[in-house]
């Protein structure tokens, strides 16, 4: 009987719905905050005629942002993505985010 129980416990678990976790708008405002600033950094940079390391600048910001990318989507519920890196990866993680209703 206790194992009738057991198996009845672990497939009624399978089909069960997981609890959907819903994020604090403030942190979400705060990472859509962040990541405006960031991007607009970005933009600096890369159209700045003449900036002292621009390419070692522009590594240090586009890192900070895809770590905010990285929280945004975890905190989205986003999937993580598999066999992407770099501007593939940033540029799937925005869609997804986009899709989501996040502006920034």
């Amino acid at each position: 009987m206790q194992r009738l129980r057991t198996s009845l416990g672990q497939l009624a678990g399978r089909f069960r719905r997981q609890p959907v976790t819903v994020a604090d708008p403030f942190d979400t405002l705060r990472l859509q905050t962040r990541l405006g600033y960031l991007a607009t950094e970005i933009r600096r940079v890369e159209n700045a005629p003449r900036i002292y390391a621009r390419a070692h600048r522009l590594m240090a910001i586009e890192a900070a942002y895809d770590a905010l990318l990285d929280e945004a989507c975890r905190l989205a519920g986003v999937p993580e993505v598999d066999g992407l890196d770099g501007e593939d990866k940033r540029w799937s993680e925005e869609q997804e985010l986009a899709a989501r209703g996040w502006t920034w």
